[in-house]
């Protein structure tokens, strides 16, 4: 058999073989997966131990304290007011307020809450502060209800 006719098969496949190369390939790294971390079990309480029977309580006795207790330490100062407070002139407090005032605080303020300037204006105090302080109580048009000269209570009018 001559040479190439050997060969044919041979050539018949170069073809597939061709196909077959080899491929460059990139590993890639992935990042890790993050799972929260384990919370650790709580630890076991401690057992029990065996007492002895319960007891009636020895008899105490009493004496009169010879040494008195010393003065509480005063409070700390309330902190200054701030810039649209006003500071309260000849203040009148647990006054019991008109109607129109109290309809005009926000909801959930108390009534112990409203004092009268010595002006005749009714202020609201978020806290007790010495001088007394407080902010304006306005009707819906913003304006400070105060008790006039004529006794009735909303705003000033205008002189």
């Amino acid at each position: 058999m001559p040479r190439m006719t050997r060969m044919l098969p041979v050539l018949a496949l170069l073809p597939l073989l061709a196909a077959c190369e080899e491929l460059n390939t990139v590993a890639v790294e992935q990042p890790a997966p993050v799972f929260p971390a384990p919370e650790p079990a709580p630890a076991p309480a401690p057992a029990p131990e065996p007492s002895a029977r319960l007891s009636t309580p020895a008899p105490v006795a009493s004496a009169p304290i010879s040494n008195p207790e010393p003065a509480p330490a005063p409070a700390p100062a309330a902190p200054a007011p701030g810039p649209e407070a006003v500071v309260a002139s000849a203040p009148q407090e647990n006054i019991s307020a008109p109607a129109v005032v109290l309809d005009a605080l926000l909801p959930g303020t108390p009534p112990s809450a409203v004092f009268q300037n010595g002006d005749g204006c009714y202020l609201f105090s978020i806290e007790r502060t010495e001088p007394l302080s407080g902010y304006p109580v306005r009707n819906a048009a913003g304006a400070p209800l105060c008790e006039n000269d004529d006794g009735t209570v909303g705003p000033r009018p205008a002189s």
